[in-house]
């Protein structure tokens, strides 16, 4: 057989193993469609369900596990039946999988569900493109119900982040590289994977994980002295003076941050412990007006950074000082205002 029949073969082999897979995935998601519909009828009917009451989903998972195997937990058969009455009159297209409208049954609004729905099969989203999607809208959904309250109760307040405290600027870490590391190489981690060697700096001695604090005299020559800070409290560090390049939205910004020893970073920085709605929406726009406002081009604040997320963002608490020069803390004013939910 050439390579060229062995090649053919093969194409038609992937080919035919696609087909029948996505013929049975949307015969799945028919036969979850037709499974909600026969829960409600036999609901309706009413013997069914007053003889079990609320506990008809419990008992059918039970009894379908067993006869069945998984894939009928309480949670899924509670989809299925929801997913019949969302469209009772027609059974949905099979353009999407199962997983895929489970995830669409988060939304809440019919409309902005089916709107997502066309999304995801115009654009060919995989579950988690549409998982990410969702999240977002449900954020949009919280923003605009906290909006939408002239007064919210205490219990509808949300719970506020706990703000770093006793931040000390020019705090750092002694850092011993893993290879080749001697007493003469150690280094001054300031943070954003920059280092400057401790032998460059001062010819006093410290030892790995020794926290320092830095100076610099009318010279501009610098000094370290130790830090005293309990080994499990290092609040102070990774705390820095920074200028507001541009806000990206209202959970991001890009800033440049005073890094010490001379050394300057440009960072994108993500708030930490919040999400605002994405721009585009009424909601993700005013979350980006509310910050700069408070942070125009130009302004200087002091931010706490943390390790970088997914993206490769550093994520962070941002402080700020208001008119009476109090310090506030950004995080939380976009949650005291309704314009961010918690993570």
């Amino acid at each position: 057989m050439t390579d060229k029949l062995v090649a053919g073969t093969y194409k038609r082999l992937v080919s035919d193993i696609a087909s029948l897979y996505e013929g049975a995935r949307k015969a799945l998601v028919e036969a979850y469609w037709k499974i909600g519909q026969r829960i409600v009828e036999v609901e309706q009917e009413g013997a069914v369900k007053a003889a079990h009451g609320s506990g008809l989903l419990l008992k059918l998972s039970e009894d379908l596990t067993q006869q069945c195997g998984p894939g009928f937990s309480y949670t899924n058969l509670k989809n299925m039946r929801r997913f019949y009455l969302d469209s009772p009159n027609r059974q949905p297209a099979g353009d999407l999988g199962w997983t895929q409208h489970v995830e669409l049954l988060k939304i809440g609004d019919v409309s902005q569900r089916k709107a997502l729905e066309r999304k995801a099969i115009r654009e060919g989203l995989k579950r988690d493109d549409l998982r990410e999607l969702v999240r977002h809208e449900l954020i949009r959904e919280e923003i605009e119900e906290n909006l939408s309250a002239v007064h919210r109760t205490p219990s509808e307040r949300p719970d506020l982040l706990i703000p770093p405290k006793d931040l000390t600027l020019h705090t750092y870490r002694i850092y011993q590289p893993a290879v080749g590391a001697s007493e003469t190489e150690l280094l001054i981690d300031l943070g954003f994977y920059c280092y400057r060697e401790l032998a460059g700096i001062t010819n006093k001695k410290f030892a790995p994980d020794d926290i320092v604090i830095s100076s610099k005299d009318a010279k501009g020559n610098y000094s370290l002295t130790p830090y005293s800070v309990p080994r499990t409290l290092h609040d102070s560090l990774h705390a820095y003076e920074a200028t507001v390049e541009r806000v990206i939205d209202g959970d991001t910004l890009w800033a440049v941050i005073d890094a010490g020893f001379g050394t300057q970073v440009r960072e994108k920085l993500r708030l930490r412990g919040i999400d605002c709605p994405e721009l585009g929406s009424p909601e993700g726009e005013a979350a980006k007006r509310f910050v700069m406002k408070l942070l125009p081009q130009g302004a200087r604040c002091i931010i706490k950074s943390s390790k970088s997320d997914k993206y490769g963002r550093f994520v962070a608490d941002v402080m700020l000082n208001d008119k009476d020069g109090k310090q506030q803390h950004l995080n939380n004013l976009l949650l005291q205002e309704g314009l961010a939910v918690s993570l």
